[in-house]
């Protein structure tokens, strides 16, 4: 039997998606998957967004989002994807005082400030490694902040914002974060899952500009909101402070405390479409 489907075209600091709200769906159909993975192909964003377990209690609504990769690999998370996330939550379910994307890391408060800006709050950035990410950490080495991998001559600092990161406080050209990211990304050894790769350099005081090699895409894109609240987080040192951070595909603001961190920035839907799915 075909059904009609609505899907959306969402983004966020030129980061983009297809998103698709299934929290109506009590199981998510291989063949539902396969055929949205062809629909973000076909489309040419960069992460499809589905929405599942939504729900509401006490006066809030919650959602989970999952992400699924160009490379039809399931993600962690995507900073930049929730908000846009939050945009659809607020303008599809109002009427509820508060909002909240379920992760493995607990519910993550969504907050609007205007029509195309919006948050999401999320938990300390973590500095220690996690052997869920990195094979090999008899290769790293410790630091006053994190940990330490050592590759082509350059020192990277890993960090971990739901999603994994290598960051590297300097200049990079676009040529040799590109090289650097797919190399790391072949060295399954290293990291099982992929890296996502970052190069953070201060602008002026409190503010930096931060590039970003993503796994799930392999390849550079406009900017992303878990590299940029790890490259954040590193500038700091691990200390509390309001970062104004410059991607190629917009500004992010990142406040950071010892509660965790709120990653600020612009979101919006572009449009929706239709396709036929089979039940």
């Amino acid at each position: 039997m075909e059904m009609k489907m609505r899907y959306f075209l969402t983004e966020a600091c030129k980061n983009s998606f297809v998103l698709f709200d299934l929290m109506d769906h009590s199981l998510l159909e291989k063949s539902l998957t396969n055929r949205i993975h062809r629909t973000l192909l076909e489309e040419k964003r960069d992460d499809a967004l589905i929405l599942v377990e939504g729900h509401s209690k006490e006066g809030a609504f919650y959602a989970r989002m999952l992400v699924l990769g160009i490379d039809g690999e399931w993600g962690e998370f995507c900073g930049n994807g929730s908000r846009t996330c939050a945009a659809y939550l607020f303008s599809r379910y109002p009427g509820f005082q508060r909002y909240y994307l379920t992760t493995n890391q607990g519910d993550r408060p969504l907050l609007k400030y205007s029509e195309n800006l919006y948050s999401i709050k999320l938990p300390p950035v973590r500095l220690e490694l996690n052997p869920k990410f990195i094979g090999r950490p008899d290769l790293f080495q410790k630091e006053k902040i994190g940990y330490s991998l050592s590759f082509e001559g350059k020192r990277f600092v890993y960090a971990e914002a739901i999603e994994p990161h290598l960051v590297i406080l300097g200049s990079l050209t676009d040529e040799e974060l590109f090289s650097i990211g797919k190399k790391l990304n072949l060295r399954k050894e290293l990291f099982p899952l992929g890296i996502n790769v970052n190069g953070c350099q201060e602008k002026e005081k409190n503010r930096i500009t931060v590039k970003t090699y993503e796994r799930g895409v392999q390849r550079l894109t406009l900017s992303c909101g878990t590299g940029s609240s790890c490259s954040s987080t590193i500038f700091l040192r691990g200390e509390s402070g309001s970062i104004h951070v410059a991607t190629p595909g917009g500004d992010l603001e990142i406040t950071i405390s010892e509660e965790g961190l709120e990653l600020k920035g612009p979101a919006h839907i572009e449009g929706s479409k239709e396709l036929l799915s089979v039940d």
